[in-house]
């Protein structure tokens, strides 16, 4: 076959030599273009001797040109058999090679391309980081498919990171090549370009596989380059080569878990790694899921009997000396990494050591600008510069991160710099997060922050707007709170209290809450501990709201009582203010009305003094929302109206989602469901166009609650599973509590008993759990609900009685209605019609008293059914009552 495509390339020769066509060709000599092009091809086995010489006269060639051109072919062919070890250079395949299915059918595909493009060279460009098994992938697949490529296999190690070697230079890689083709060293030409030609004139029309391994660059390869289609050249490197603009890239990424353990279980031997074992899957973790690394982990395993996957795990934990212990006496990952590291420019060296000191996960360019002190275009240069190096990792547009094992290599290359130049670096880094990061919450804040102490940093992003802010807070919230810790670790208490104030907006939106809990009681005592008594108050502010959504009432109120007392002592009315509300917000849901109602009017005293009208828009939510639990939905929709008027009025369209999410609850309440509706609609529009988790999930359940009083407990559950999803990823459990109330009323509609009182009893558990009595009765009425209709009437009975009686002691007069509505419902079941008669009256008078129009119509009717005209009562006790 390879000699029938050289006979058929050889003749493609003399026709282009020759100007002509196939078409021209074939009318000169009386062939068939087909036939032409079938033996240009090599699809013709022998040709007819009369028809090349039919073809010779055509071209102006003797007769015999084309069999004595064959007879030749097939001498030289037998000649280079004679050495046919010289052209089968490929090294031994890898043992326990694992995975990369992907990429070996890549290559495949590569490969069947060859000889189809005969103007063209085939090349396949692998690249990687170190370790990642670059050289194992070339080979195993070179050796699979040697038999495609029937005229040699050769191999060349240009040993671009070889320890204790330099590169081999293109002459040497040349020279290397033309002796593996049968040439003397006398018959290589000294001449670079001479040579070159002469490797390219030997490997023409030939079909054979050239492995160019371990490239340092793409000047080192060019020269290496058959000339022609019908060769396949695979290359590997640490680099990317972007310079060879006709390779196709094959860029290698790290083993998957499942492969990682494979290797790890192939490489130690029989035995040494179970099944069901945990330790693995944490070994493969600490190697990273890098093939040198997990096979060097191994043979440590396979040749130390007496280790245990136990002790294989404690070495790698040492973050200090992992990569130092994966050496195993022939191959060492320090070694490997210490290669790529020497090949840099010295300003990449420096970035490279910079990179293993920082505290988060990632960094873009502004970062690494603080870092080196360079401006962002510099030091985007130099991160996509070890990009293409494959010692860092480019995982979104203009984000980039190190690969745990080579980050930690950087450390410890780091830790051999001098002190100041490594303290200095880091300083400059958690400034530029510290003041950026405080820009962007100002932008999204409602109460203004001070600025961080010291100089701002040379280059930042613009943030000019909420939605530009709150994508970079994202984006940046991680590497914002190892900063933190790291500034708190090291005693660095400026850095803590700033980083941890910028990050207190990003958190409360998205949490998690167990993380920005010990981020605020950090900052508290960092402050407290350096004599900031302005930073400690606002620390222990961000600290009750934390304690508070995540369900800690009384550790709230505490924290807030401490922040409220230090403001006062040091005149800062706006602080104190802000204390107070979110004392209200803490206290009211404890079960302490007044007292909350006191501190939102005292709150509210002090903003409309100093003139803060964004802070009297809050305390007039809060105080709508106070006024509805404790039943007057009338006066709380007016508080709720001036608030939203307010936030309008001065261009804030959080405060005014939040206000309409309040009002629609007001509006729920009297009656006007349709209004409510649309409000929490709107609310919802915002609260999802900027990606705010905390008020899509409040919008989500009030909509749910909306939805099933609209008489669509589908659509409600719907709502309402989406909203339970955000507060148990942000962690606020008095947010899952309600919402699985309301959820257990819809489910209860759609008759699942079993599903409702699943959902209800969970949120009496959180409501008890956290203390939060004030929604503790709402609750019970919904699970006494459930529980009547489904007809265990004494248990519901009992569970009623509990909710009249908590209603009763924190004056919570709607659901002290829907209680004596739901004992109404019971007694008539059980046909005490006077008892019914009694509750529902009691239910009646409280609703018109709160002006809660259509619960009081309801009630009118039922009362009405009890002696409708003609009818006794013991015929209407038939008739059971369900509570609403």
């Amino acid at each position: 076959m390879s000699e029938a495509w050289a006979v058929g390339a050889w003749w493609k020769q003399q026709r282009l030599a020759a100007g002509l066509t196939q078409e021209q060709l074939a009318g000169k000599s009386g062939l068939s273009t087909r036939a032409i092009s079938n033996l240009e091809r090599g699809r013709t086995g022998r040709p007819y001797p009369q028809s090349l010489q039919a073809l010779a006269a055509a071209l102006g060639l003797p007769e015999d040109a084309g069999t004595t051109w064959a007879t030749r072919l097939r001498a030289d062919r037998a000649l280079s058999r004679l050495s046919s070890d010289a052209l089968r250079q490929l090294p031994a395949a890898v043992r326990h090679f694992t995975g990369r299915q992907a990429e070996l059918d890549a290559l495949t595909t590569c490969a069947r391309s060859a000889g189809a493009h005969a103007g063209s060279v085939l090349i396949s460009a692998i690249d990687g980081m170190a370790g990642i098994g670059k050289t194992a992938l070339a080979v195993h697949w070179a050796n699979t498919h040697a038999e495609d490529f029937p005229d040699g296999q050769l191999y060349v190690d240009l040993r671009g990171y070889t320890l204790g070697q330099r590169p081999r230079t293109p002459d040497e890689a040349l020279n290397w090549l033309l002796r593996a083709l049968g040439l003397h060293a006398e018959q290589i030409p000294a001449d670079h370009e001479q040579a070159a030609a002469l490797y390219r004139q030997r490997l023409a029309g030939t079909r054979t596989l050239i492995v160019l391994d371990n490239a340092a660059t793409e000047a080192q390869i060019r020269p290496l380059l058959p000339g022609t289609g019908s060769c396949l050249v695979l290359i590997t490197s640490r680099r990317r080569l972007k310079g060879l603009d006709d390779a196709r890239i094959l860029s290698l990424d790290l083993l998957s878990l499942p492969e990682s353990i494979e290797l790890l279980r192939a490489v130690a031997g029989p035995d040494r790694v179970a099944d069901e074992d945990p330790l693995p899957t944490r070994i493969a973790e600490l190697c990273g899921y890098l093939p040198l690394a997990l096979r060097i982990a191994a043979a440590l395993l396979r040749h130390r009997p007496a280790w245990t996957l136990a002790d294989l795990a404690g070495l790698l934990t040492d973050q200090h000396r992992r990569v130092q212990a994966l050496s195993d006496g022939e191959r060492d990952l320090s070694a490997v990494f210490d290669l790529s590291y020497s090949s840099l420019s010295e300003p990449h060296r420096v970035l490279f050591r910079r990179l293993g000191l920082i505290p988060g996960s990632d960094l873009d360019s502004y970062a690494a600008a603080a870092l080196l002190e360079v401006d962002p275009a510099a030091a985007a240069g130099l991160l996509e510069d070890l990009v293409d190096h494959n010692l860092l990792l480019c995982h979104a547009p203009g984000r980039y991160r190190l690969h745990d094992l080579i980050r930690a290599h950087a450390r410890t290359l780091a830790s051999a710099d001098p002190a100041p130049g490594r303290e200095c670096a880091v300083d400059r880094l958690l400034r530029y997060y510290a003041h950026t990061a405080h820009t962007a919450s100002t932008r999204v804040a409602r109460c203004a922050r001070p600025a961080p102490v010291g100089p701002t940093p040379a280059h930042a992003p613009a943030l000019p707007d909420p939605e530009t802010a709150r994508a970079w807070l994202r984006a940046e919230r991680d590497n914002l709170q190892h900063a933190a810790a790291y500034a708190h670790t090291r005693d660095l208490h400026e850095h803590t209290l700033a980083l941890t104030a910028g990050l207190a907006e990003i958190l409360r939106t998205d949490g998690p809450y167990t993380h920005a809990l010990a981020l605020h009681q950090a900052a508290a005592e960092t402050a407290e501990h350096h004599g900031r008594p302005a930073a400690h108050a606002d620390a222990l502010i961000d600290l009750g709201i934390m304690r508070r959504m995540s369900g800690d009432l009384a550790g709230a109120q505490v924290a807030l009582a401490r922040a409220r007392a230090i403001h006062h002592a040091t005149g800062d009315r706006s602080g104190e203010a802000e204390a107070l509300v979110e004392l209200a917000r803490a206290g009211g849901p404890a079960g302490d009305m007044p007292g909350a109602g006191e501190a939102l009017s005292q709150a509210l005293e002090i903003y409309r003094t100093t003139g803060d009208r964004h802070g009297e828009a809050d305390a007039l939510a809060d105080l709508g929302i106070m006024r509805r639990a404790t039943g007057d939905p009338a006066a709380a929709q007016v508080a709720l109206a001036r608030a939203l008027e307010i936030h309008r009025a001065t261009g804030d369209r959080h405060g005014e989602a939040d206000a309409l999410t309040e009002l629609a609850r007001a509006r729920t309440l009297l009656g006007d469901l349709v209004g409510a509706q649309l409000a929490l609609i709107r609310a919802l529009a915002f609260y999802r166009a900027t990606r705010h988790h905390h008020g899509e999930a409040y919008a989500l359940t009030n909509l749910g609650a909306v939805q099933r009083l609209l008489g669509d407990p589908n659509g409600a559950c719907d709502s309402l599973i989406q909203a339970l999803e955000f507060y148990r990823a942000i962690g606020y459990r008095l947010g899952e509590a309600e919402t699985l109330t309301n959820l257990g009323a819809a489910r209860s509609l759609l008759r699942d008993s079993a599903g409702a009182q699943f959902a209800l009893g969970q949120a009496l558990e959180i409501y008890r759990t956290t203390g939060h009595r004030h929604d503790e009765a709402c609750a019970l009425n919904h699970y006494a609900a459930n529980v009547a209709a489904f007809g265990d009437l004494s248990h519901a009975l009992m569970l009623y009685q509990r909710a009249l009686s908590l209603t009763g002691e924190l004056d919570k007069r709607d659901d002290q209605a829907v209680a004596l509505e739901g004992l109404a419902a019971c007694h008539l079941a059980n046909g005490d019609i006077d008892a019914a008669d009694s509750h529902l009256r009691q239910a009646l008078e409280i609703y018109q008293c709160l002006g809660m129009t259509l619960s009081a119509r309801r009630v009118q009717g039922l009362l009405g059914t009890l002696t409708p005209p003609g009818m006794s009562r013991t015929t209407v006790s038939r008739h059971p009552l369900r509570s609403s």
